[in-house]
């Protein structure tokens, strides 16, 4: 009798695409776990930080102002010892001066000493001394006669300072002449005087083309300014 051998059957596993899908899915999210596990470990350090505030108290502020001060002057214009103002509204204060109203050609003028001060605890400061021309009001007898304007010559000194020590002492300038005239700086807190004198040409030295009667009655309405510059 003849026996018929049977082969086997060969059986081929045929994976799912879903089922393919779905492993890769896991695959992927094991790795991104890994992955994010191992920046922890690498990011992971050590830190430290410092903080500095500009300034032992800030930037600027109260210690660190600029201001300039002279004499305190009372309703008369006389200065009052040992008292300070600051005098730097545009109608200005009134300042006396010895004799001024008794300027006559050639004799030895009017004048005063003005002390200044120096009111920053922090910064030196320029001096300057300038003379204006007061805007005329003949309502008030305030009007600036120019042939007496132009024959008054003032003399401004000021002594030596710790930031400049040599005295200035400018003679005899003209009102053109006397315009942010340099004097010496100040320190902080430093205190100096600032001496100003004005007189009347009389026409023999002054050359003018009218004579010395001509200015009778006449006058100046003038403002002294001290202005001052931090450094």
């Amino acid at each position: 009798m003849q026996t018929q051998s049977t082969t086997p059957a060969t059986t081929t596993a045929t994976t799912c695409p879903a089922e393919d899908r779905r492993r890769r899915r896991r695959a992927a999210l094991a790795w991104g776990s890994l992955a994010g596990v191992a920046a922890l470990v690498t990011t992971a350090a050590f830190t430290d930080v410092a903080r500095l505030n500009v300034g032992a108290q800030g930037l600027g502020g109260a210690a660190s102002s600029y201001n300039i001060q002279v004499g305190a002057t009372d309703a008369a214009g006389a200065l009052v010892p040992g008292e300070w103002q600051e005098a730097d509204d545009l109608a200005g204060v009134p300042l006396a001066f010895v004799n001024a109203d008794r300027l006559a050609p050639g004799d030895p003028g009017a004048g005063t000493e003005i002390p200044v001060r120096n009111d920053s605890p922090t910064f030196a400061s320029t001096i300057s001394v300038s003379v204006d021309a007061l805007a005329d009001d003949a309502g008030a007898g305030r009007v600036t006669d120019p042939d007496y304007l132009a024959s008054l010559r003032f003399s401004v000194a000021m002594g030596a300072t710790t930031a400049d020590p040599n005295i200035r002492d400018l003679q005899d300038l003209t009102f053109d002449q006397v315009q942010s005239l340099q004097m010496n700086g100040l320190a902080p807190g430093e205190e100096s005087v600032i001496a100003i004198n004005v007189r009347l040409l009389p026409q023999s030295q002054s050359g003018a083309s009218y004579d010395d009667n001509s200015l009778n009655g006449k006058g100046a309405h003038l403002q002294l300014r001290i202005d001052g510059a931090s450094r």
